[in-house]
């Protein structure tokens, strides 16, 4: 009779782990698409405010470097914070603090008043990387993450393709710039308002078991890891899982290459095809390549990882070794060439962004542990935007200097520093025995 009753509540259980996992799961999808929307729609409208503002690329990349050196502080502040608050109170001050900066330097004309706003914008939006990975750490066990950070990932080139479609194709050629700022603060409060309703931090806040009492075996099943519930929340384990473990700062380094040439494309591209000609309603198509062919790339990395046993350096190095020939081969391709320029556009976006969501996402999963994979996450996330200011107003200074293919070459050195850095933890995968796993 008791054997009846246990597995009932075990079969009770896991019905209500799969529900609250897919509506967490999209809830966390929703949060952090809507915050790109918010925040990749400069890039779009870069060349129209230089222009209307009678500004130049290096102003206009400090506003952008403004922005990616708070996100970076940003991340390992707010990281560390929400891993003691929680994802739902972290989430909540950061999108409507974004909301409010959007909003503002929409109705901004002066240079200062520009990078103030998206400089407070970029703290704010660093809450949401973090805080959806530590969300998810707490829902899904080890072995389903590669796969399932692989289907999350598709949230900001979702968001990505959204914004660049919506700003390129209908706001910027029907009204100003403005707007594509004003707009994208409306959609982060309906974001919000999805998160809110759909997402909770951890198992145990609707009276579920926590997520290690669903492993069983070498991942320490049982339930054993509620007693251990105040050290994993201590600022001690805290701090030891994420800046005390060399592995993360490593893939933090790597992650500078990685948001070197990521930011170099996603900030700089649609300025070097609308300074090349091209009108912005045809740099948003190009560019919708990116997203498109990245959310494919996220999805087979993540799946490839899980197939050779959670090893992730392997799929990384080999992505961004492809990732530093194809920035090689983008700017020697004729302006007129439509098809080329998109092809090669997809294939970067294919091969970047598998990479990027692996190491600020799964591998922080993996290194950070549950308790402290906000922190982890952070930090790496940290390191990177260091690599992503670089990128925005370092591009800037060296087009002004010495053209767009030295800069173009300076994002092909970040793409074979993460590939070369990630071979040195060729075999590493996640421990099946650890606590907070």
């Amino acid at each position: 009779m008791a054997g009846e009753e246990l597995r009932g509540a075990t079969v009770a259980h896991n019905e209500a782990y799969r529900a609250w996992r897919i509506k967490v799961f999209w809830g966390c999808w929703v949060m952090y698409a809507t915050y790109y929307v918010a925040r990749v729609n400069m890039s779009m409208a870069q060349p129209l405010i230089r222009d209307d503002l009678g500004l130049d690329d290096v102003a206009m990349g400090w506003i952008s470097t403004g922005m990616l050196v708070a996100y970076g502080v940003g991340q390992m502040v707010n990281g560390m914070l929400g891993d003691r608050w929680g994802a739902r109170i972290t989430v909540t001050l950061g999108m409507v603090v974004s909301a409010a900066c959007n909003f503002a330097f929409g109705l901004s004309s002066g240079l200062t008043a520009l990078i103030i706003f998206w400089t407070i914008n970029g703290f704010a939006q660093s809450t949401g990387a973090p805080m959806r990975i530590k969300t998810l750490a707490n829902w899904f066990p080890p072995e389903k993450r590669g796969r399932m950070m692989g289907l999350l990932g598709t949230d900001y080139q979702a968001g990505n393709l959204v914004c660049w479609l919506l700003i390129g194709l209908v706001v910027l050629p029907l009204l100003s710039w403005r707007f594509a700022f004003i707009i994208p603060s409306a959609v982060l409060l309906l974001g919000l308002f999805f998160f809110r309703r759909n997402v909770r931090n951890e198992p145990e806040d609707v009276g579920l078991p926590p997520i290690e009492a669903t492993m069983g075996g070498a991942h320490g099943g049982g339930g054993a890891s509620s007693v251990s519930d105040e050290e994993g929340n201590s600022w001690r384990f805290i701090l030891k899982q994420s800046v005390g473990n060399p592995r993360v700062w490593l893939v933090g380094f790597a992650y500078f290459g990685v948001d070197l040439v990521r930011y170099g494309f996603l900030v700089w591209a649609p300025t070097f095809m609308y300074d090349q000609g091209a009108p912005i309603s045809e740099t948003a198509y190009k560019m919708a390549m990116m997203p498109l062919a990245a959310m494919l790339g996220i999805v087979i990395s993540g799946w490839a990882t899980d197939k050779i046993g959670g090893r992730r350096a392997p799929v990384i190095s080999v992505m961004m070794f492809v990732v530093a020939l194809l920035a090689f081969i983008y700017p020697r391709i004729p302006a007129g060439n439509w098809f080329a320029t998109m092809a090669c556009l997809a294939a970067i976006g294919f091969f970047l962004y598998g990479p990027h969501l692996l190491m600020g996402a799964t591998i922080a999963m993996d290194l950070g542990s549950r308790k402290a994979s906000g922190a982890a996450s952070g930090l790496i996330d940290a390191l990177g935007y260091a690599g992503a200011a670089v990128a925005s107003a370092g591009t800037a200074y060296v087009k002004e200097e010495y053209g767009w293919n030295a800069a173009f070459w300076m994002w092909i050195a970040g793409a074979v520093l993460a590939g070369v850095l990630m071979l040195l933890l060729w075999n590493y995968k996640a421990g099946t025995n650890r606590k907070y796993a």
